[in-house]
């Protein structure tokens, strides 16, 4: 039985993932949460949308209740979001004593962030309720999420990247070539250009977006759903096929790339506010190891012209310095394009 689109989304053994997820990112993406909290600082939001939320490595969490902003955390990885946000209440001081984000007196209304919580009898900087659960982060095996933050497990490209997902393995059925498959790839990558999923945020009612390394993803997916289902099907291409399908490979994947940049673009533009602002990053050169040359990340060149069609860059909210970042995971380092940007009057 072929994994579908929804299974494929669906992580196994979800917590140790997540939490491992959340180490590994973490402290690359540090650089991410200092410029969304410095964002979160000058625009004074009321409400912030981050989109592609994830586990919330590169949110400043804290930083954004803290403001009494009212949040919207995005992603199609359902589940992931749920995990961030366990991962981000507790905080321990030097000393070891556990600090909980939601029992903090500077928090208005503590229940709208955990149904669980009751007032401590003392200066505690955790309630009454709190159960340590230890690990890295520490946790609150009492925690349960109440109506803030608002969470939506959704696609930030509108219903793109989902219905190409979801069809896709319709199309596939019966192909017996993966030059068969890239056409009818290729085909339904075109009839699905009008669709339209929108996120449960109302219109115009966001001061803040985030898109923080959303957009690097978009290469990879739906593509490699696709790529994979074929593979289980007729088996890996040969070299032949291989070469005679690196054309037609690369058009799809720039095609369904572009086709997400421009559906996640009028997704900003439609629940930004009036004077409202998107913090974006994206992975703009990579190296490969053991090579000194970098190289432009193909198809960022469109995505950044994609971005101006629909904005206008602002150098001057966060940091010039931090405009392009160094980033790294693994042996292979990439350089983060980062800013701001201002919806202009029309498309």
């Amino acid at each position: 039985m072929q994994v579908t689109w929804d299974d494929y989304l669906s992580i196994s053994n979800a917590h140790g993932r997540f939490q491992d997820c959340r180490r590994r990112c973490e402290r690359s993406f540090e650089h991410h949460r200092a410029n969304i909290k410095c964002a979160v600082e000058v625009t004074k939001p009321k409400t912030v949308a981050c989109l592609g939320a994830g586990v919330l490595s590169d949110i400043p969490y804290d930083a954004i209740v803290r403001s009494g902003a009212s949040l919207h955390l995005v992603d199609w990885v359902r589940g992931s979001i749920d995990a961030g946000v366990d991962m981000s209440i507790i905080h321990t001081d030097e000393g070891g004593t556990p600090h909980c984000l939601y029992c903090s007196p500077t928090i208005e209304c503590p229940r709208s962030f955990c149904r669980r919580f009751e007032p401590a009898t003392s200066d505690a900087a955790v309630c009454r309720s709190f159960v340590p659960i230890q690990g890295q982060p520490m946790r609150c095996g009492a925690f349960e999420r109440g109506e803030q933050p608002k969470v939506h497990y959704q696609d930030v490209t509108a219903g793109y990247a989902s219905e190409f997902g979801r069809e896709i393995l319709g199309e596939l059925r019966g192909v017996s070539s993966w030059k068969q498959a890239f056409a009818r790839a290729a085909g339904l990558v075109e009839r699905i250009g009008r669709a339209a999923e929108c996120t449960a945020i109302a219109d115009s009612s966001v001061d803040l977006v985030t898109s923080s390394m959303v957009v690097s993803q978009f290469d990879h997916e739906p593509y490699d759903y696709f790529a994979n289902r074929t593979a289980e099907m007729l088996g890996p291409p040969t070299a032949k096929e291989e070469k005679q399908l690196r054309p037609t490979l690369a058009s799809l994947r720039r095609t369904l790339l572009a086709n997400q940049v421009t559906r996640h673009c009028r997704e900003i533009r439609r629940i930004l506010a009036p004077g409202g602002y998107c913090y974006m990053s994206f992975e703009m050169y990579h190296r490969l190891p053991e090579d000194p040359h970098w190289f432009l990340v193909d198809g960022m060149a469109d995505a950044l012209e994609t971005l101006g069609r629909h904005f206008h860059f602002n150098f001057d909210i966060i940091p010039r310095g931090d405009s392009l970042a160094r980033f790294e995971t693994g042996d292979s380092p990439s350089l983060v394009c980062s800013f701001m940007l201002a919806p202009k009057a029309s498309e």
